[in-house]
């Protein structure tokens, strides 16, 4: 025999188990994970926002190139390229054109702070959106010729630089354009062989627009920047922060996404201390959860185990004890948990009903055999009341009284199918001729009041029918069809079969019933409730029903003319 599970232990053994992996969960693997998570969260952030903002900037910078690109081809640009051969009258007039035009597209795109083209000679004409337009000269040094020598090895595009790139005097002409912070986009207009005649186009980009492209990226109280390719930095979130060269620090995290064009980079520098406080709050807060959750089990522990352990194993004493066929079980005590307790009640009351039930049959094996000896006894009373019929039907010829014998005939003829076969179905010719002999006898009693027809296929009389089914409705049209007067009430009848099921309808054209009548006594039928007015069709409904489930129906109707008619419908083959 098994030795039976000491429930205490385990669950001792299992919660310390559980206790162990919470805190190794808690102040390990969770705390580990959930730092990374932080870490790798705040670069996908600091990635997906990134994209955004190259997307951003590159679209302000394209623009800024088609405007570029629409002034080279305009006549303009190329009047001030050959000014050199113009009057000062013509070059004013030039640089008025040149200025309007430029306003022109300062108006129709904030994003851009100023526009200037500028010839080798230093002749510059600037227009800025604080509306300082003017025309003069700027002075052109070794670094600056540099710059311009490197925009023609850029071209077709525009070169883009810091304003830090581009020293400028403050009396320069084009020192309007560059004298805060702004990305300076150069592009050539073409190339001479002289150094005066080369004509160059200028466009600035305000910062302040630049900024907002990647400000999206600040959270946790981050800072980004733009650095170009030497890690200066040409734009930031902090403006203190521009033109100085970026260093990353230990205290941040410092997450770098490499811009598609320029060698220009986006940095986010997050403070880690941001999100390490959050991790130190969550940490500290497992540590409470962690020391309450291990109070927590020792006192539910020691409650559990007495509480859930003992009516466990009293429900499996008491299943031990039914598998040994020992049902005299005592009611069980309440000591354990409601759900519990209620369990072995149940247990309990299952095992009462099981010896109930086995009571219940072996009562109802004694009462089968009592109906099987009662079943040979009907056997025997059927021969002695045909007999006895018989005697006195001898006695009734004997004095001469024809129709009294003649009545006891039709008698016998009902009463026999009834005592001799107790089955609860025959054939549709044995009801038939059950019908005949019972409207027979009917006949006797009203006389030439009735007729009877009934209109039924030969190829069905050898088809399972269900045994004196449509007397109760024949009986009902002899009691309720006719209440005198010399009219001759009609009962007719028909019998029919389509697709397995038999449809049966019943006329008579004495009776007469009003609609709300005839609603509720449907509906008295179709609930299977009993009333005084219809006794028979009740039972009808009832034995089909127990025949045939639901494909048993009765319903009555009035007449089309005058009268009542019952129609039954069943399906043999579904028989229940």
């Amino acid at each position: 025999m098994k030795k039976k599970i000491d429930w205490k232990i385990k669950f001792i053994v299992s919660m310390l188990c559980g206790v162990v992996l919470v805190i190794g969960l808690l102040f390990g693997t969770t705390y580990s994970y959930f730092l990374g998570k932080l870490k790798d969260n705040d670069e996908k952030i600091a990635y997906m926002t990134f994209q955004e903002s190259e997307r951003k900037l590159k679209e302000m910078m394209e623009k800024a190139d088609s405007y570029i690109n629409q002034f080279a081809n305009n006549v303009l640009s190329w009047e001030f390229t050959e000014s050199w051969r113009q009057n000062r009258k013509e070059q004013a007039v030039t640089n008025r054109k040149i200025i309007q035009k430029f306003d022109e597209i300062l108006t129709s795109d904030t994003d851009i702070y100023a526009v200037a083209i500028v010839n080798g000679s230093g002749r510059t004409v600037v227009s800025t959106a604080e509306r300082k337009s003017r025309s003069g000269t700027t002075s052109i040094d070794d670094a600056f010729y540099r710059i311009l020598i490197k925009s023609r090895e850029n071209y077709p595009n525009i070169l883009w630089l810091s304003p830090e790139e581009i020293s400028m005097e403050e009396d320069s002409t084009l020192y309007a354009a560059v004298n805060r912070p702004v990305l300076v986009g150069i592009k050539p207009l073409n190339e001479e062989e002289e150094q005066s005649r080369d004509s160059y186009l200028i466009v600035t980009l305000d910062e302040r627009y630049v900024q907002t492209c990647y400000d999206q990226a600040i959270y946790n109280d981050s800072q980004a920047v733009l650095t170009d390719q030497r890690g200066n930095i040409i734009s930031a979130t902090e403006p203190e922060l521009i033109g100085e060269k970026y260093k990353a620090d230990s205290r941040d995290q410092n997450v770098s996404y490499d811009l598609s064009y320029n060698g220009w980079t986006l940095v986010n520098m997050i403070p880690k201390e941001s999100y390490l406080q959050e991790a130190r709050e969550i940490r500290n807060f497992g540590l409470i959860v962690g020391v309450m959750a291990v109070c927590a089990v020792l006192i539910i522990g020691s409650v559990w185990s007495r509480r859930y352990t003992r009516p466990i194993q009293n429900l499996m004493d008491r299943m031990e004890s039914v598998g040994k066929e020992q049902l005299d079980l005592p009611l069980p005590e309440k000591k354990g948990w409601p759900e519990l307790d209620r369990l072995n009640v149940q247990f309990y009351q299952t095992v009462q009903k099981l010896k109930g039930y086995i009571a219940k049959l072996r009562d109802t094996e004694q009462e089968k055999a009592k109906e099987e000896l009662l079943a040979l006894q009907y056997q025997m009373n059927p021969h002695f009341l045909y007999n006895s019929l018989n005697t006195i039907r001898w006695m009734a010829m004997m004095t001469n009284n024809v129709r009294v014998a003649d009545s006891l005939v039709t008698l016998s003829k009902i009463i026999m199918p009834i005592l001799r076969d107790p089955s609860f179905t025959w054939k549709l010719a044995d009801e038939l001729e059950f019908l005949k002999n019972y409207i027979g006898m009917m006949m006797m009693r009203y006389g030439d009041a009735f007729s009877y027809e009934m209109e039924c296929s030969k190829t069905l009389y050898l088809e399972e029918f269900p045994r004196f089914i449509l007397q109760p409705v024949i009986e009902n049209c002899f009691v309720h069809g006719k209440g005198g007067g010399e009219e001759v009430c009609r009962i007719r009848g028909s019998i029919r079969k389509k697709e397995g099921r038999f449809f049966i309808e019943i006329r008579n054209s004495g009776a007469c019933m009003e609609p709300e009548k005839i609603r509720e006594l449907n509906e008295s039928l179709e609930k299977g409730k009993w009333t005084t007015n219809s006794v028979g069709l009740s039972n009808i409904r009832k034995r089909l029903r127990l025949l045939y489930g639901d494909s048993g129906l009765i319903r009555v109707a009035a007449g089309e003319e005058s009268g009542i008619v019952v129609y039954i419908e069943f399906m043999p083959q579904r028989r229940a």
